[in-house]
């Protein structure tokens, strides 16, 4: 149900917003006297009581037992953010302490989005999560080979959307100055705009002929280029600061800490959902057990896309307990 449609007049939004604002500081139920005092003087703690009735008796509010106070279901929480919620920019505090925690212009993708998965969880306090590039749909750029010393070289390759890859290669072979060069200039010219997925193919092809026609120089550029090209195949999954989603007060309990745990080992769901996020440039908010998002009862999920050059390349979000 889109409940954005739900006819709600305009007082009973202004209560429900805070009721809600007030559940995410406390995690506990808010009562009608607390509304009153503290946010809205000028209904009577009866008047809220009525409404916040009505509201539970339209599935936005739920009441665990009859003497407490409400705490908002689902349904009240995808109203808040689809219709109440105020969104404001990053603060210039948060945006200065992402920026000074990047250094390096051309660093190891890898590590790179571990960085990131480690600021996201310390701003957010919560788990972060960033799923990283599915390399075989990127086009080849430009592909090197350097000596770090004697058998090892560093091979180096570049998407047309910018992402660098780096792999120290352990190899028997000494090679001259004049032979990666040919074996770069060959790997630039083969590969040159083919999708990753398509030069790992190439290079299979090729080394089956090639090991016919006894080409040394040639095999050898081919077995690197494979060495190098075999990156990231299926996107991995970046999991930050689980341990702070078991300071919050709802996995005190047993059973939703078990669920919890069963929920971040159990990826799958949570992989599928991000790599659903992908495909909207949107930032996607996800709700417990809303209709098959596979966050879980407990959970909610906060994810948007990350790109490069404009280009859509993988996801990245925050994980914390439903509200």
């Amino acid at each position: 149900m889109d409940n954005t449609k739900e006819n709600l007049s305009l007082r009973d939004r202004e209560i429900l917003n805070h009721l809600v604002l007030d559940y995410i500081q406390t995690a506990g139920p808010v009562g009608s006297r607390t509304l009153s005092e503290q946010h809205l003087k000028k209904f009577s703690p009866a008047t809220i009581r009525a409404i916040l009735a009505d509201l539970g008796q339209r599935g936005f509010l739920a009441q665990r037992h009859t003497s407490s106070g409400r705490i908002p279901t689902e349904k009240g929480l995808r109203f808040y953010v689809d219709t109440l919620i105020e969104r404001r920019p990053l603060s210039d505090k948060d945006q200065e302490e992402i920026r000074g925690r990047y250094h390096l212009p051309e660093i190891q993708v890898r590590t790179l989005l571990q960085k990131t998965s480690t600021i996201l969880a310390g701003i957010s306090r919560y788990a972060s999560l960033v799923l990283t590039p599915q390399w075989d749909k990127n086009i080849f750029k430009h592909m090197e080979f350097l000596p770090l010393s004697q058998g090892r070289l560093l091979g180096i390759f570049v998407t047309q959307s910018g992402m660098v890859e780096n792999r120290v290669i352990e190899t028997p072979d000494d090679f001259n100055f004049r032979e990666l060069e040919k074996i770069n200039n060959y790997c630039n010219s083969a590969f040159y705009g083919l999708t990753l997925e398509e030069a790992r193919e190439k290079t299979v092809c090729e080394l089956a002929q090639v090991k016919t026609d006894y080409d040394q120089l040639l095999l050898k550029a081919l077995l690197l280029a494979s060495d190098v090209l075999n990156v990231g195949q299926t996107p991995e999954l970046l999991l930050e600061g689980e341990a702070q989603l078991l300071e919050q007060p709802e996995f005190a309990d047993a059973e939703q800490l078990r669920r919890l745990m069963k929920t971040l080992e159990e990826k799958r769901e949570i992989v599928r959902l991000l790599e659903h996020v992908a495909q909207s440039p949107e930032v996607q908010i996800f709700i417990g057990a809303e209709s098959e998002t596979g966050v879980g009862q407990h959970l909610s999920l906060v994810a948007a896309p990350y790109a490069v050059r404009g280009e859509i390349v993988g996801t990245l979000g925050v994980i914390g307990p439903t509200r």
